[in-house]
């Protein structure tokens, strides 16, 4: 099946790993690169092998790791288009600064998104809870199942349960 939105929650923590794992040689790459090796080439053999010719592409990021996110899907051949932010709860306990995830929406060189009004970032972030650490909110699914309701969707390091989803995670990331 080949699919026409990705909603992509990657690893990013593991990102500067990947990234350095071209200089070291292979019979001297410790096990957490390994790992961030394993996850974006599974990442990138999604993109490759279940995408459609015309496809978007969602990418969860959190502040710090924008620039990296651009970097490498521009690597990937795809280009930024928008942003969608939500203000997550904080995580870490005595932490007083509003943490912020970016929903950066990419597309395929040429392949331009049909006209959708994303809302202003800044104006309507959203606010939704969540329960674990892993998710991401309800407002956001809803958000993407009204603006591509008859799309194939498919979620990548993802934990949703949601009909018209499909789930590809690898557990060892």
């Amino acid at each position: 099946m080949k699919y026409e939105l990705f909603l992509i929650c990657p690893p990013w923590k593991q990102y500067w790993a990947y990234k350095r794992s071209n200089k070291i040689l292979t019979d001297s790459i410790p096990p957490r690169m390994w790992r961030a090796i394993r996850a974006f080439n599974f990442m990138e053999t999604c993109l490759a092998e279940l995408a459609s010719q015309e496809h978007v592409i969602m990418v969860w990021v959190t502040e710090k790791f924008t620039d990296e996110c651009r970097e490498y899907m521009g690597r990937l051949g795809y280009q930024y288009d928008s942003c969608l932010i939500w203000k997550r709860p904080k995580w870490k306990r005595g932490s007083t600064t509003e943490v912020f995830e970016y929903l950066m929406v990419f597309q395929k060189n040429g392949y331009k998104i049909p006209a959708i009004d994303f809302p202003d970032p800044l104006k309507s972030p959203f606010t939704g809870k969540v329960k674990f650490r892993g998710q991401k909110p309800d407002d956001a699914y809803v958000m993407i199942e009204a603006l591509y309701p008859t799309r194939a969707k498919v979620q990548i390091f993802g934990t949703c349960l949601r009909r018209g989803w499909d789930v590809f995670q690898r557990n060892d990331t």
